[in-house]
């Protein structure tokens, strides 16, 4: 019965047995790399370096991906940290060029983020790999034996990843975006069929609504898991990036339509062969991502999706001269987003075309990145997060002074052990200070009882190496597995004992060693302490506010750019500027939400949405790259009616005044108050002027352009309301507020 509880408690606290194999795995690599290097090679060096190397990998990091990708990962890891060692090695001698090293190291190795989850994941075993050999002696004429020692070490790893209990594959990006393109060509073609049977709801439409979302929600980045993220900067990560905000935009268009309308009104009868070819374009896209069979139709779906674009177009040309009052106008609203969502779908085909064959030649419709050289991707990512404002670059530099000053403190008082100084800082720094003291106590209560329960060890045991020799795996075993079962100080406690069992085979080692680790690891907790409240303390959570409101303020602009583009008053090139310069605050404002998400937070810094406010910033980017490629705007001949640009021209501004007063509150400290320059009704009021307009019959396309115009504008007052909701739930002067209005009640941001 004892066992069963024991079984039980184990599966309910690691769900999987995910951590439980693999702490076996790196306890049998471990053990079995120590004990061919140290007893049947007779090298203490190279034995050092085979525990370390497993451990580095294995614990220290997380290596993600593909049983391929792992693979390659390690390899690249081992030729890396060759050099690293090396460099190490002949830096040891000179505790000031240590230290340099230290720095330049520390903060190189501490940038890989940007590249995404798979150099994120190493960056902690490639930091060892330099901490490890800069220490005293003195000794180049061991290098090899070092380098040998972790070939053995990662070279078992490696295997053992493959044979030995592999992990098992996290469902990637692709895979959720492929059920959330099948759940919304399920959801457009219950739309379809209810449309043609003029039905007012339906189960089946209901359930096809509530999978779609439940797809959808699957997309965002914040329940992503982290190893699965398109974050990197290649072309694949890029495409995956746009596959989730098309997809949700796919939804969210759908969802506006049938909030105020249902299928028999008759409004969407004209939408149904659109919705036809959506559906038909995101089951390719679907199959293509996960089983990759309909990888060669994706170009041919892009194709159809332009010529049902067109077909629709032709549509509302016709009833542009046909209708008129209340149809005209209920018409126009909703012909709007059915264009949008022909032109997400697009963009999801088109993304998931890069997915499915990153080295396809792409046109480059859906970004400047689709046709760049992987060179120039990642070039261009590093160059962009090398400002004071990025959290990479932030991070980079905390974690590399506090390792510096980690290396200077441990050489100059001449601590035995440095190197667990140095360990110390390195798994104890968080990208807060709040985060980082957080784990100080429990770190200093785990180490004070390992070190009491190793120096109770190596007084019993004395110098039978095999006593050590039995424990180790068992050892390795509980503090890979301690962390995920029980907390920190578990691990803090059972890592103590690991490295004193581990010590102890290569030199004869007392009761003082445990003593000596307790110092080392109060001395890298203390310089990490000291260097997180010195350098960037508040981290992402410090950086946040400011992104939203370079975001909020680049969103005013492209507001602007977008009605003037449509309506042929603006330049392609002058919204294309604005875009790229959206895309490039969009690239903070991201990375500051996702390590704000994962940093511990004082009491009440939760109380802003701030998802929120990066879907409002998504969707507006979203509308602006569909409106690039709208086959209206392409025509930009004058508008004969100078009343209504005039008229466009004031509301966006005073729409995009909205944007550019909440960036300014934001970026004060001050609670913003949302005040539009525009009333409620503002869109429905230039649609019955446009419907009222005389010889729109003979101008049916500067029609549309301005239909699509003020559609857009509609959309981003509903989302300045969002704004309203979650940044300034204060009263505001009557008439000017949206906070109220019911748009921002019925739904949030796609």
């Amino acid at each position: 019965m004892a066992d069963r509880s024991v079984v039980r408690w184990l599966v309910r606290r690691d769900p999987g047995l995910g951590a439980t194999h693999r702490a076996l795995r790196v306890a049998v690599v471990a053990t079995a790399a120590f004990m061919l290097c140290r007893y049947a090679l007779g090298s203490t060096t190279a034995a050092t370096y085979a525990a370390f190397g497993a451990i580095g990998f294995g614990v220290l990091s997380q290596v993600v991906g593909t049983g391929r990708q792992r693979t390659r990962t390690l390899v690249a890891c081992f030729l890396s940290g060759s050099v690293l060692i090396t460099a190490g090695t002949l830096l040891a001698g000179s505790t000031a060029a240590a230290t340099v090293g230290m720095l330049v190291v520390g903060v190189v190795v501490a940038f890989l983020p940007i590249g995404g989850p798979r150099p994120a994941g190493v960056a902690n075993g490639l930091q060892l790999l330099y901490i490890l050999p800069s220490f005293p002696p003195f000794a180049p004429e061991t290098l090899g034996m070092r380098v040998l020692g972790l070939a053995v070490g990662m070279g078992f790893l490696a295997l053992a990843d493959r044979v030995l209990w592999p992990p098992r594959p996290v469902a990637s990006y692709a895979c959720r975006a492929a059920g959330a393109a099948r759940a919304l060509a399920d959801l457009l073609d219950a739309l379809t069929t209810a449309t043609r049977a003029g039905a007012t709801s339906g189960d089946g439409l209901a359930g096809a609504r509530t999978a779609a979302a439940h797809a959808g929600g699957r997309l965002k980045l914040q329940v992503t898991p982290w190893e699965v993220r398109p974050t990197g900067p290649a072309r694949g990560d890029r495409g995956r990036a746009h596959l989730g905000p098309a997809m949700r935009s796919v939804q969210g268009r759908v969802e506006a339509l049938l909030a105020t309308c249902t299928p028999a009104d008759g409004i969407l009868a004209d939408a149904v062969e659109a919705g036809i070819a959506a559906a038909g374009g995101l089951r390719r896209t679907a199959d293509a991502l996960r089983h990759g069979a309909a990888r060669d139709a994706l170009p041919a779906a892009v194709a159809e999706l332009d010529a049902a674009r067109v077909a629709y177009t032709d549509k509302r040309l016709v009833a542009v001269t046909t209708l008129e009052g209340a149809d005209a106008v209920a018409h126009a609203r909703w012909a709007v987003a059915v264009t949008q969502v022909l032109s997400s779908a697009r963009v999801a085909v088109q993304a998931a075309v890069i997915v499915t064959d990153p080295h396809r030649r792409t046109p480059q419709d859906i970004g400047w990145w689709a046709g760049a050289p992987t060179g120039l991707l990642w070039w261009r990512r590093i160059r962009a997060h090398l400002s004071p404002r990025s959290v990479y670059l932030q991070n980079a530099v905390r974690l590399g002074v506090g390792l510096a000053l980690a290396r200077l403190v441990a050489g100059e008082l001449d601590l035995s052990h440095g190197l667990w100084v140095l360990l110390a800082t390195l798994t104890l720094m968080r990208t807060s200070v709040t985060s980082t003291r957080a784990t100080l106590l429990p770190a200093i209560v785990g180490t004070t009882a390992g070190a009491v329960v190793a120096a109770g060890l190596l007084e019993v045991v004395g110098q039978h190496t095999l006593v050590y020799a039995l424990l180790f795996p068992v050892l390795c075993v509980a503090a890979v597995l301690a962390g995920q079962l029980i907390g920190m100080i578990a691990a803090q406690a059972c890592f103590t004992v690991l490295v004193a069992a581990l010590f102890a085979q290569l030199a004869p080692a007392g009761p003082s060693l445990a003593g000596v680790r307790l110092l080392d690891v109060l001395v890298g907790a203390v310089v990490g302490i000291a260097v997180g409240a010195a350098v960037w303390p508040a981290g992402g959570h410090g950086e946040l506010r400011r992104a939203a409101a370079r975001s909020l303020r680049a969103l005013a602009d492209l507001v602007r750019a977008t009605a003037a583009w449509i309506a042929g008053t603006g330049s392609r090139d002058d919204l294309a500027a604005h875009l790229w310069t959206s895309d490039h605050v969009l690239l903070f404002f991201e990375a500051d939400f996702l390590q704000y998400r994962a940093e511990r937070r004082r009491r009440h810094e939760d109380d802003v949405d701030w998802f929120t406010v990066l879907a409002v910033v998504h969707r507006t980017m979203r509308t602006t790259r569909a409106a690039l490629d709208e086959p209206a705007a392409r025509e930009l001949g004058a508008i004969p009616w100078p009343a209504l640009t005039a008229q466009l021209d004031r509301d966006a501004r005073d729409l995009a005044e909205g944007y550019a007063a909440v960036a300014r509150c934001l970026s004060e400290g001050r609670t913003p108050h949302v005040v539009l320059g525009v009333p409620a009704d503002f869109v429905d009021r230039a649609l019955r002027a446009i419907a009222e307009v005389p010889g729109r019959h003979e101008h049916p396309r500067a029609v549309l352009r301005l239909v699509d115009a003020w559609g857009r504008l509609g959309w981003a007052a509903e989302d300045l309301a969002a704004l309203g909701v979650v940044l300034a739930p204060v009263a505001v002067p009557r008439g000017r507020a949206w906070a109220g209005h019911p748009a921002a009640r019925r739904r949030q941001p796609a």
